[in-house]
């Protein structure tokens, strides 16, 4: 009786000992996929974040030149005979007077050599034509200007702000640039002066409808 009894109180315990090892069998496996399935999903996410990472290092490497612009420096001559040559100071005459002959001037006595017409509107053409507007702007704000002489950052024309940024190449045959050589040699000497420079173009941000691509 005693051998019967305890075979009979041991096959339970045994089997309970089965149930429970397969329990935490089922429970480590359950725990190691969730385990699996987090860290598929944390790498899903940081790849993702990778590819946003580049996509953007990417864009910003290929447009941050938009966000700067190439300047060049003149000493402008606020001339009243061209200005104001009445002498009233009227604001809306003042508006109406031929600025861009301002940039010439300079221009035509910086360079003094440069005398045919080709050359000189190949010359004048190195300053952005919205120069003139600048200046405009600062004489009809500032009438007390006329009669003075400014040292002035005039943005510069956009193909001259392109080989500055690099996007033309001064290695090329003169027949595959957009810019001949003389204005290269023009351009050399005003940077060798210190007078081209690039700054941060303001105006991306607030000329943005502008007719002259650098000052938009």
């Amino acid at each position: 009786m005693s051998d019967s009894t305890q075979t009979n109180t041991g096959t339970p315990d045994d089997g309970s000992r089965d149930t429970t090892a397969r329990i935490k069998a089922t429970l480590n496996r359950r725990h190691r996929t969730d385990r699996n399935f987090r860290l598929i999903g944390l790498a899903a996410i940081c790849l993702g974040l990778g590819f946003v990472a580049l996509l953007f290092i990417d864009i910003a490497s290929k447009g941050y030149s938009a966000f700067q612009q190439t300047y060049v420096k003149l000493d402008i001559e606020y001339s009243a005979a061209v200005i104001d040559p009445d002498g009233q100071r009227d604001r809306k005459e003042l508006a109406r007077a031929d600025y861009n002959a301002l940039v010439k001037n300079t221009l035509s006595e910086m360079f003094p050599d440069v005398r045919g017409r080709r050359d000189k509107r190949a010359l004048y053409s190195m300053v952005s034509s919205g120069a003139a507007f600048e200046l405009q702007r600062r004489v009809t704000s500032d009438p007390g200007l006329i009669g003075t002489k400014q040292t002035l950052w005039l943005p510069a024309d956009d193909i001259v702000d392109s080989f500055y940024k690099g996007h033309i190449d001064r290695n090329l045959p003169e027949s595959d640039r957009i810019i001949d050589d003389q204005t290269i040699s023009w351009l050399d000497k005003l940077n060798a002066e210190g007078r081209i420079e690039k700054r941060f173009n303001t105006n991306f941000f607030t000329n943005g409808d502008s007719r002259e691509p650098e000052l938009a």
